[in-house]
């Protein structure tokens, strides 16, 4: 299996000098320390992806993969806006072709023209295909235009798959392997085990006409089931979890500076940073001198948490490569580590986390600042409130000691945010649009 966390260890040997503790970093093999990346990809712009589908993921906070034939497609105005929340509008050619029955010219023209529609349609980059009928383009085609493709094989992929331009996915539906709840669950539950990359192909859902179509219900269901199991599964776009793995292969730390106070260091790649800039999660352990800890990129504040992780306290954080150096300052705020709380694999659907329909959570941007307020309970001090963007990314994580509200300032690009508070089992939700 390829090694696909990059463990950087520094010692006094080669003359820094060091804090009490030996400092290492660990870049994660999914973004946040999730233990398996998962994406929801859907073809041919079926009617139901836009009516069923669309609600069900945008009131989770999770984005969907569109792969969308520009020849068939009609509602423009829709996906635009989909975009902007964070969905991902992607190529699948522009008449939907059999690869494998036509010139290489006409593969070219296909591939290019899709990528050139979408983004001027979009107003978006347009980085990733499937192939329709799952029949790969030739290499020296595909790869001139984008950074991964989709195929069909049926599995699930390691971490690193066995080609960016034909990464497995699995059939959703009744043609497919997944035609049920227990079997997403099933396919979960794999794809945390070998910390893989689990990708889902939907055509149909109920009975919109499209290939193999799931049942409304069973997609549903599957999409609750992950909802409270946010720090195990990253659920994003395949264009992130692309991004994301390639850059994680090819980062390299630098450490340049080490003392009692703070830790400096670069964190680089060799890939085009004009397409290559999603953050990378990494962490090393918290000094036991240390209350807390900030840390900033290029001198500016960058997402950072502490978090306990079986017994060891972490300090986590969010940094894209080639963008400037990485000071990780000792802070004399004490803190307690956050303890991500992940219900076990039999919990049910039924007993998960859901979303209240009385007492919304409360939400207002305003002035550089974030204040949410929810309903009072005495009986719940101590909450956690996360912010994720339109990618599952976090922004935004703290513990509150507080019956019913939080504040803290706020600066934040255009676009959807996803707010949870949550305390065990009781969890409010709300959407917030900037």
């Amino acid at each position: 299996m390829l090694r696909t966390v990059l463990l950087i260890f520094i010692s006094a040997a080669i003359g820094l000098k060091m804090s009490a503790q030996e400092v290492s970093f660990e870049i994660a093999t999914w973004y946040g320390f999730k233990e398996a990346a998962v994406c929801y990809t859907f073809d041919d712009g079926c009617a139901n992806q836009f009516t069923k589908a669309r609600p069900m993921f945008d009131s989770a906070g999770f984005p969907m993969t569109l792969f969308t034939v520009t020849n068939w497609a009609s509602n423009w105005s829709v996906l635009k806006a989909m975009a902007e929340q964070g969905h991902e509008i992607a190529s699948h050619a522009v008449s939907h072709p059999n690869f494998g029955q036509i010139s290489a010219e006409q593969q070219d023209n296909e591939l290019a023209n899709s990528k050139v529609i979408i983004e001027e349609k979009i107003g978006q980059p347009c980085l990733t295909h499937a192939y329709p009928y799952c029949v790969k383009a030739l290499d020296s085609i595909i790869s001139k235009y984008y950074i991964s493709a989709r195929g069909c094989q049926g599995f699930i992929e390691n971490s690193t798959p066995l080609d960016y331009y034909n990464v497995s996915s699995i059939i959703v539906g009744n043609l497919g392997a997944v035609k049920t709840y227990t079997d997403f669950k099933n396919s979960f539950q794999q794809a945390a085990q070998k910390k893989g990359w689990l990708v889902f192909l939907i055509h149909g859902i109920d009975n919109d006409g499209g290939y193999s179509p799931i049942p409304s219900n069973e997609l549903q269901k599957s999409v609750l089931y992950l909802v409270p199991r946010t720090p195990k599964y990253w659920v994003t776009t395949f264009k992130a979890a692309t991004l994301y793995s390639k850059e994680r292969n090819a980062a390299r730390i630098t450490l340049i500076s080490s003392n009692d106070e703070q830790y400096t260091l670069n964190i680089t790649d060799s890939l085009s940073d004009s397409i290559y800039s999603h953050p990378l999660t990494l962490r090393c352990v918290l000094p036991s001198s240390w209350p807390s800890a900030v840390v900033k990129q290029n001198q500016q504040t960058v997402f950072s948490r502490i978090v306990q992780r079986d017994t060891a306290v972490f300090i986590e954080f969010d940094v894209i490569p080639d963008a400037g150096e990485v000071v990780v300052m000792k802070d004399n705020t004490p803190v307690v580590p956050e303890v991500d709380s992940i219900p076990p694999d039999e919990q049910d659907v039924n007993t998960a986390i859901e979303l209240p329909t009385q007492q919304p959570l409360k939400v207002i941007a305003q002035n550089g600042k974030l204040r949410v307020s929810w309903p009072a309970n005495n009986s719940y001090r101590f909450w956690q409130v996360i912010v994720n963007d339109s990618l599952g990314r976090i922004v935004l994580s703290r513990n509150v000691y507080s019956n019913n509200f939080f504040e803290e300032s706020f600066q934040a690009k255009k676009g959807m945010y996803y707010i949870q508070v949550k305390n065990g089992s009781l969890a409010y939700r709300a959407k917030l649009l900037l």
